[in-house]
């Protein structure tokens, strides 16, 4: 499978909430790294605790999910770069919209590398940040 097909797939099953089939496209020792290192609690290399509590804080603030829509898909042998429209609404009403970039390193044919680059102020203010009264 090419590192393009391979990164859509991934997309795909991101999208479905598929973390089994997300691992499966993974190397054993993928990193994964959000911009904003040190700019809030979930920039820089993450952990898979971490990860884990960046997805129960989307889940918890997020009960809608978000919509994920995949722009475009830039691929070569060894990298794939997914331009990516996520939108959701957090339970309080207040909306969450990005653009994201997504650069994929690949491996032996598995994904090595998930390095996110998005609005960190936004995301930081809308999954970090104090919720508005709930009415």
């Amino acid at each position: 499978m090419e590192t393009k097909e391979i990164a859509e797939k991934y997309f795909n099953a991101m999208v479905e909430g598929n973390f089994d089939e997300m691992a499966l496209l993974k190397t054993p020792d993928c990193v994964y790294w959000l911009s904003g290192d040190g700019s809030w609690p979930f920039g820089g290399y993450q952990s898979l605790e971490n990860q884990v509590k960046l997805w129960g804080t989307v889940a918890e603030r997020f009960p809608e999910g978000m919509k994920m829509t995949l722009r475009s898909i830039t691929a070569d042998q060894e990298r794939a770069a997914l331009y990516v429209h996520i939108r959701g609404t957090r339970k309080d009403g207040r909306i969450y919209e990005n653009d994201v970039m997504l650069l994929l390193t690949f491996k032996n044919g598995l994904i090595s590398g998930l390095y996110e680059y998005l609005d960190t102020i936004m995301v930081n203010e809308l999954f970090c940040g104090p919720m508005d009264d709930i009415r």
